[in-house]
């Protein structure tokens, strides 16, 4: 794909459930139509070689024109952010670093775009996510001591109770509403990054040194050297993800690996 696009979208899948992800296609799709800009998705399969993923071109064209996508397979598993910066150096005006595990409304692109033009200093948007329970999934966080991030993926709910006050600091219950437009959270979450280009390259996207967790940590900070952060909540998305304690033990490492990394190259925080 050598021509300019309006969009360029990176997806990366990893043993994915295809319900989910045919939800993400059929929305993704729904939401290109009715903000008809010229676009190209980078599809990038982490599933091992060997392992049937059930992706394919003939499962692809169910929902794609295949001049306006590229699959890629990597022979393992080459972790998220890695993965993504397969697509670092699109040609775009826009970026969008998409999970499959997400339902896009019909407005999401439309919108993003119309304020991406009426805020030239944002670089980056988060949107207003549910869990397909109906509930807010807060993407928004202050930066997390050692302690939050325990207490929010591993304590029971007992005790999670006990520091409610304190968890709905670490997100940003009171900040951040359903209406209003919040400016330069201090983190936001990897499943839904609508980027300038521009910025994503400035970054060089993520960090590679995280497997999977806290990339999306570390880079919000390091675009807000750059940019703004634009919290919009009348972009809504569903997400089905997340829970990282309920994945099993290599999930839990993962997860304990990447937080030490993150606290190792910015500032540790116990409590």
């Amino acid at each position: 794909m050598n021509k300019t696009v309006e969009l360029t979208i990176s997806l990366v899948i990893y043993r994915p459930l295809l319900e989910q992800l045919n939800g993400t296609l059929q929305s993704l799709v729904k939401c290109l139509d009715y903000s008809k800009v010229s676009f190209h998705l980078y599809i990038i399969d982490n599933t091992p070689i060997g392992e049937d993923s059930g992706v394919n071109e003939e499962y692809l064209s169910q929902f794609l024109d295949y001049s306006v996508y590229s699959y890629f397979r990597n022979e393992k598993n080459v972790g998220f952010g890695k993965a993504h910066n397969a697509a670092l150096n699109v040609d775009s005006n826009y970026h969008l670093v998409l999970n499959p595990d997400l339902i896009l409304s019909e407005e999401t692109i439309t919108q993003a775009i119309d304020f991406m033009t009426n805020n030239q200093n944002c670089g980056l948007i988060t949107p207003h996510v549910i869990w397909s329970d109906g509930n807010v999934q807060r993407l928004c966080k202050k930066y997390p001591s050692v302690f939050i991030l325990l207490l929010r993926g591993f304590a029971p709910d007992c005790i999670k109770k006990i520091f409610k006050k304190k968890l709905e600091d670490y997100e940003m219950v009171k900040e951040i509403g359903c209406h209003s437009v919040y400016l330069n959270p201090p983190m936001v979450s990897g499943c839904f990054m609508f980027f300038r280009t521009s910025i994503w390259k400035k970054c060089q996207g993520f960090d590679e040194r995280y497997f999977l967790y806290f990339e999306d940590f570390d880079l919000s900070i390091r675009v807000k050297k750059f940019c703004d952060i634009a919290y919009v909540p009348n972009i809504k998305i569903i997400h089905h993800g997340g829970f990282a304690a309920r994945k099993g033990i290599k999930h839990i490492w993962l997860f304990f690996n990447s937080m030490t990394l993150f606290f190792k190259i910015h500032h540790w925080r116990w409590f």
